[in-house]
């Protein structure tokens, strides 16, 4: 009961610093991309006791695969699915453990951005959303433009209720900078962690995206951050 206890305070700690700056939200939103086969509420565990890793599972697992866990190495309290009876797990990073050299996860090269860029036709797009991403731009920057549409029709097509009841409830937030009114919606919040998170696994260069999360400070109550979070994982 004890470490119970002390897991769910981790938790609430964390969920209530995360979106108290944009800094914070970024290195959440990358975790939620290095780690996307997780739920929110992990993500967090993770970021609050080891915002750096990379590849996580549980010691049966690693074993499976053909690697062990290094005596000594500290597990990640974690909750298990939500679709169960809370209680704790443990699961380590890639770091934690030593064994057999192999490709335990997918990264782009050429061939892969074709096949993906292939999905274009099956994507369910309309044509005149993706008829301005050419080969005339490099396989790289097609990708980019192919996500960052898709991302929206996804949003549009399949999160569109969850977004509308979020944005309900939290409303538009008007924020003053300087001499500018800027309009922040839940929406604008979402699309934006999402293709951050989307982007850095991917490798995407995002220097010249907008990506200050300038309204995420608006997300204070803990029922609306966990919504958002669970959105931008989802």
């Amino acid at each position: 009961m004890g470490e119970k206890i002390q897991v769910r305070t981790l938790y609430q700690n964390v969920i209530q610093k995360v979106t108290k700056d944009p800094a914070i939200w970024r290195e959440v939103c990358q975790l939620i991309g290095t780690l996307y086969r997780y739920e929110f509420d992990n993500i967090l565990m993770v970021y609050a006791q080891r915002p750096e890793a990379t590849l996580i599972a549980d010691f049966d697992t690693w074993k499976k695969v053909g690697r062990y866990v290094k005596r000594g190495s500290r597990g990640i309290a974690i909750f298990p699915s939500r679709a169960l009876t809370p209680s704790v797990r443990f699961v380590f990073d890639i770091g934690d453990t030593g064994g057999r050299q192999q490709e335990l996860t997918w990264t782009f090269d050429d061939e892969k951005i074709k096949a993906y860029l292939g999905l274009q036709k099956q994507s369910g797009i309309p044509d005149q959303e993706t008829s301005r991403i050419t080969v005339e731009n490099s396989s790289w920057e097609a990708l980019k433009d192919f996500t960052k549409t898709y991302v929206r029709y996804i949003m549009e097509t399949e999160f569109d209720e969850r977004i509308s009841e979020l944005s309900q409830d939290t409303g538009n937030v008007i924020n003053g900078l300087s001499d500018v009114t800027q309009e922040i919606t839940a929406e604008g919040v979402i699309y934006e962690s999402v293709l951050y998170a989307v982007g850095t696994r991917c490798g995407f260069d995002l220097s010249s995206e907008k990506t200050d999360f300038f309204g995420i400070t608006s997300f204070v109550n803990e029922e609306e951050i966990y919504r958002l979070g669970s959105l931008v994982s989802d």
